[in-house]
């Protein structure tokens, strides 16, 4: 089973991103509007193994489904991707003895494609079931998975193992009817997951091509490839720990030079904005939300014996009543009140539903070089 993961976390590799850009393609987008909302680089695009967050990778295929004709254009495109376009997994499957083993190949390996949703399977008396969860998940991406899915089905054991069901977790964009036309199977709306019914004989059925050699072979590839996705995923997680404090860091150097943008910021990374502002989404923060929280202790540092006109204006503020309002708003207590207050105590509790400082405020009246992104 593969772990489960948070609905914005996660990544996908550059031969997912192709078989996207094969789908769309035969769905008649033009070429450079399909590398356009890809929005990575080609060289990239045709480096082997290499990953993108999978936001992206949600982001591009949004774009590329609302520029579609057909509503189901993932469904139909899973019809028309040969077998080879899943890579590595098409060929595990291929080689495999038996349906379950073929199945336990996908749900073992499929985060070499893609790690943000969790797949595995179930079996009873009767039924073997195929499950697919992605929180948060485009549902078209779903579709795809699944219909890629059905049709190496077909392929591999014979219209006989079709599904008896087929059942998605989100609402339907077409007609139900439209959805059958398309799989061949009565399909169902709603629930906690996506899900392919079988019946519990393909478990057993044979796979003609299979080669136990050459699977093994794969076996071990894929195994190598899973090592390093995992070791990968580690290092980011450590890398994300350490970003913050340096994140801060740097913050507080770009506040006093008086520029705190993700821009300025980023000079100081060799990074871009944008990628500034993933690393932070990644952790769950944000730079606004940084910013506001640095902007609240050093007020709270020089209320001690500064004008209050010098420190809104050291913090960037239009105006001293625009840092009174933030500031009432994020403390509760107005600046003067929190001066007088016992410089040992606990400030006190936020309101709920309040604003840090500076939101809901007019943009700073200061020198391009003092405003914050």
């Amino acid at each position: 089973m593969v772990p489960a993961r948070g609905s914005a976390s996660g990544s996908a590799s550059t031969e997912f991103l192709r078989v996207l850009m094969t789908a769309a393609a035969k769905d008649g987008i033009e070429a450079v509007d399909v590398r356009r909302a890809m929005a990575v680089s080609g060289d990239l695009l045709e480096k082997r193994g290499a990953r993108v967050p999978i936001a992206l990778v949600r982001r591009a295929w949004s774009g590329l489904t609302d520029r579609a004709a057909d509503p189901l254009l993932s469904l139909r495109a899973a019809r028309m991707l040969p077998p080879g376009s899943l890579d590595i997994l098409d060929y595990l499957a291929q080689t495999s003895t038996t349906g379950a083993e073929a199945f336990e190949q996908l749900t073992r390996y499929l985060p070499l494609l893609a790690d943000a949703g969790r797949v595995w399977t179930e079996v009873d008396r009767r039924t073997f079931r195929f499950r697919h969860a992605a929180p948060g998940g485009l549902p078209s991406l779903a579709e795809l998975l699944l219909g890629l899915i059905v049709e190496r089905a077909r392929t591999m054991f014979g219209p006989a193992f079709a599904p008896r069901l087929i059942r998605f977790a989100h609402a339907p964009s077409s007609a139900a009817s439209a959805y059958e036309e398309v799989l061949g199977v009565p399909v169902q709306f709603g629930g906690g997951f996506d899900e392919l019914v079988f019946d519990r004989d393909i478990v057993r059925a044979p796979v003609a091509s299979h080669d136990p050699a050459l699977r093994g072979i794969l076996v071990a590839q894929a195994e190598e490839a899973l090592s390093r996705l995992h070791l990968d995923l580690r290092a980011a997680s450590a890398l994300d720990r350490e970003f913050v404090p340096a994140f801060r860091h740097a913050l507080a150097l770009a506040l006093d030079a008086g520029d705190p943008s993700l821009v300025r910021i980023g000079e100081s990374f060799g990074m871009s904005a944008r990628t500034l502002q993933r690393r932070l989404a990644a952790v769950g923060v944000s730079h606004r939300e940084l910013l506001q929280e640095l902007r609240l202790s050093r007020a709270r540092q020089a209320l001690g014996g500064a004008h209050l006109k010098a420190v809104s204006h050291e913090l960037g503020y239009s105006s001293p009543s625009a840092f009174h309002r933030a500031f009432k708003r994020w403390t509760g207590v107005t600046p003067g009140a929190a001066t007088t207050a016992d410089a040992g105590a606990p400030p006190r509790a936020r309101r709920r539903g309040h604003a840090p400082p500076g939101a809901g405020e007019p943009p700073a009246r200061l020198p391009a070089a003092r405003r914050s992104a």
